[in-house]
């Protein structure tokens, strides 16, 4: 028989491996700053009894709240890291622990599938904290179940009935689903108590419906769906992999406890006999019986069983590598924090044949906080619709998110106000969201609505020291800065009239926050690029008068390329010195122009070469192929 090994030892090293991969390469802060937008379904968390006195009064409630408080250790990227480690430990440990009732008493390398799916979700900036403290509580609720000394059926179906219910309440139907499907295998194969087999299913239905109709008042089938892999909020923005990976989480455990036992109730009387050896001793043959011993020394055996999870670990994040799911969520936390040139640097990495619309938006915004939106537009893929975010049909919460962000800065505050609070309604207590209207109401000169939203902010354990600051920030003024953005924004809104349906075309919302204030460069430039990428270049040629106004000393290179393009394609001779052409950007033109025209010959592939390499991040390209060349 081989060696065994004590399970901690064997997977420390595991472990320890993928606390560092989670801290350093995923970034579990980054998972943070993606709660209520791009996770939309993240558990929520406030201080005060109101908030758990909600979460407590639903099923799936508490496992959700406690979800949500340890989430808020997602802030500090070790923290965070240690977090899910610590979860995806409880998680294999009681998995071990099944397997090993059930009769495998090897089972180390198995209880580590559970963690590897956990960490391999992780690693594409999901968050299945609440899955996995579910699927976990109901693990933990059968295995004290089969601790529990009781000898009577009838006391055996009270104590099942009890700890269903407890199950129910505190992780939803998927720790109900977990807690009646594992104690049915362990009553089947290792008690062969076929009272409580026969009753449990019944019995687990029954309870669930009476609890969801008559104690928690919600449709029977909402709770049964609460935290399981069935409930839509939980797959939310999952591809077929990761959905895959969830339901193994459930399944696995009693999946691997059924076969273990299976196996035990087939092959279990098939062990080979024990070798006995007859030895003399003063003329008496004495017989010893010996175990047999393994080939290998403890500690290859334990070196193997430890390179088995990391090596499955590694396969797993190199089949389920994805180059834009971390660029992504980069993007959007260096948007929130406001670190524009990051952005930028970002976008310059990005893989050319992969566009992303939120990274997009993400860059033309830091382009345009980093005064390069005329001049570098076009050094990385983009799409017409990333300007202002549409491309679909009905806004999700991330697109209500950013632009109610962009909109509050371009100056049309209604709309912003109608974003943010359509956010606080789906999404409840999101933080950003708060500050926002608190913002807003700031600047309309609403103070006494803006303490109201910073009150309710600082019961959010992150955004608390934010809250008041600026509760006294309002007693005390605003300091230079504050006041400074409150001014620039305020002098660039609209009245209260204007429209907060934002159903108007892009172009039509820029033009009119131009003709409301002249000197709001943001809308200018932002109403420049639509015109870029819809390719009106007639458009350009009308509003470049507005340079000189806003404060730009020459015309930047992608409106002359725009000019160029609009006087070449009719014909027509330019006057350099009035619209100030630089002699470089003509060279330029008339160099694209008949390496263009040399396309059409045999030399095609060629010339098509050199345009990519020359002229990939220039304008002429983008109006002549609808696409940015890559680098």
């Amino acid at each position: 028989m081989l060696l065994r090994v004590k399970w901690l030892p064997t997977n420390l090293v595991f472990f320890v491996l993928c606390f560092l991969y989670l801290w350093l390469v995923v970034e579990p802060h980054l998972i943070y700053h993606c709660f209520g937008t791009i996770l939309p379904g993240a558990p929520q968390f406030a201080t005060g009894w109101s908030f758990l006195r909600d979460s407590l009064s639903m099923p799936g409630g508490p496992v959700a709240y406690v979800s949500g408080f340890l989430s808020q250790g997602y802030y500090h990227a070790w923290l965070g890291a240690a977090v899910i480690v610590l979860v995806a430990f409880s998680l294999a440990t009681l998995a071990r622990r099944h397997l090993v009732a059930a009769g495998l008493a090897e089972a180390s390398v198995l209880a580590s599938f559970p963690a590897i799916m956990v960490f391999l979700v992780y690693s594409r900036y999901k968050h299945p904290l609440a899955i996995c403290l579910a699927v976990s509580l109901g693990l933990l609720l059968s295995l004290a179940f089969e601790r529990l000394p009781l000898r009577r059926s009838v006391v055996r179906l009270g104590a099942y009935c009890l700890m269903a219910a407890l199950g129910f309440w505190l992780g939803g139907g998927g720790t109900l689903l977990i807690f009646t499907v594992v104690t049915v295998v362990h009553r089947i194969f290792l008690h062969r108590d076929w009272t409580v087999v026969a009753i449990a299913l019944p019995a687990g239905v029954v309870i669930s419906w009476t609890l969801a109709e008559y104690v928690f008042l919600i449709p029977v089938r909402q709770a049964l769906l609460i935290l399981t892999p069935f409930e839509s909020a939980v797959t939310a923005g999952m591809n077929t992999l990761l959905k895959v990976l969830v339901l193994l989480l459930y399944c696995l455990a009693p999946l691997t406890v059924l076969l273990v036992s299976v196996g035990k109730s087939v092959f279990g009387g098939r062990r080979k006999k024990p070798r006995v050896r007859a030895k003399k001793t003063g003329g008496i043959r004495r017989y010893a019986v010996t175990e047999r011993t393994s080939p290998f020394p403890a500690i290859i055996t334990k070196a193997a069983l430890s390179a088995v999870p990391i090596a499955l670990m590694a396969l797993g994040l190199y089949f389920s590598y994805d180059a834009v799911s971390k660029p992504f969520v980069l993007s959007n936390y260096y948007s929130r924090q406001k670190d524009w040139d990051k952005i930028v640097e970002l976008s310059l990495r990005l893989p050319k044949n992969r566009v992303n619309v939120y990274v997009n938006h993400d860059t033309i915004r830091a382009l345009y906080h980093t005064g390069r939106l005329p001049y570098d537009m076009f050094c990385c893929p983009l799409v017409p619709e990333a300007i202002l975010l549409t491309h679909e049909d009905r806004q999700s919460v991330l697109t209500q998110w950013k632009l109610s962000d962009v909109y509050l800065e371009l100056g049309h505050v209604n709309i912003a106000q109608k974003l943010a609070s359509e956010l606080v309604t789906t999404q409840g207590r999101l933080g950003i969201a708060l500050e926002e209207l608190a913002w807003i109401n700031i600047i309309k000169g609403h103070p006494r609505t803006a303490r109201v939203y910073l009150t309710a902010l600082k019961k959010d354990l992150i955004y608390r020291r934010r809250a008041m600051s600026l509760l006294r920030t309002l007693d005390g003024g605003l300091a230079p800065n504050q006041a400074a953005a409150v001014t620039r924004i305020r002098s660039r809104m609209r009245g209260e009239a204007a429209g907060v349906t934002g159903s108007e075309p892009v172009d039509e919302t820029l033009a009119a926050l131009l003709e409301h204030n002249p000197q709001n460069r943001m809308a200018f430039e932002y109403l420049m690029a639509c015109y870029l990428v819809t390719k009106r270049v007639d458009k350009i040629l009308e509003h470049v008068e507005r340079l000189r106004d806003l404060g730009y000393r020459r015309v930047p290179t992608l409106y002359q390329e725009a000019i160029l393009i609009h006087h070449g394609s009719r014909g027509q001779a330019i006057e350099l010195a009035k619209y100030n052409i630089s002699p470089e950007t003509l060279q330029r033109y008339e160099m694209f122009m008949q390496i263009a025209n040399a396309m059409q010959g045999p030399n095609r592939r060629a010339a098509s070469q050199r345009l990519i390499r020359d002229f990939g991040t220039s304008y002429f390209f983008y109006f002549a192929f609808g696409r940015v060349g890559p680098a």
